[in-house]
C-alpha cells in the first residue's frame, strides 16, 4: 500500500456481495479533524473477520502468500463450509485451496489491529484512496 493506515480508525466496513468488494473507511484523528481513508478489496473471494469492528484502531494490513494466510485460517473456515456452505468450495480442503490459488491471481491481505477486529481477506486487488 502506498499510504499508511497505520493507528487509522475504522469508521465503516462495508462487504457488497454482488460487487465483491470490502470497503475499509477508515479516518486518521488530526487536530484539525479527521483524515479519511478508503482501503477497497477488489474480486473478493474470501474472508474472515475475528473480533469486532467497533473501536477498531488498524495496525497494518499486509499482503502475504494466499495459501500461508489460508493454512492459518483453514480450521475455522472449513468447518463453516462444513456447517453451512459458508465460503466457496476452495475452503473445503487444503489441496482444493492450493489449486484455487495456484494461478496467483488472487492475494492474501491479513489485517491486523492494536484494538479490535483481526482477519484475512482473498482478492484480485487492493487500492487506497484519500489520507
Amino acid at each position: 500500500m502506498t499510504t499508511s493506515i497505520h493507528d487509522h480508525h475504522v469508521v465503516a466496513l462495508n462487504v457488497d456481495v454482488a460487487a465483491r468488494t470490502i470497503r475499509l473507511r477508515t479516518a486518521y484523528p488530526e487536530p484539525s479533524g479527521p483524515n479519511f481513508t478508503d482501503v477497497l478489496f477488489e474480486g473478493v473471494e474470501g474472508y474472515t473477520f475475528r473480533g469486532d469492528a467497533l473501536g477498531t484502531i488498524l495496525f497494518d494490513i499486509e499482503r502475504v502468500e494466499a495459501i500461508s494466510l489460508y493454512r492459518e485460517y483453514a480450521v475455522e473456515m472449513q468447518r463453516t463450509y462444513a456447517d453451512s456452505g459458508g465460503h466457496g468450495p476452495w475452503v473445503r480442503s487444503e489441496s482444493a485451496a492450493e489449486a484455487f490459488l495456484a494461478g496467483g491471481e488472487i492475494q492474501g491481505y491479513r489485517v491486523s489491529s492494536s484494538i479490535g477486529l483481526d482477519g484475512a481477506i482473498w482478492a484480485r486487488g487492493l487500492s487506497v484512496s484519500g489520507g
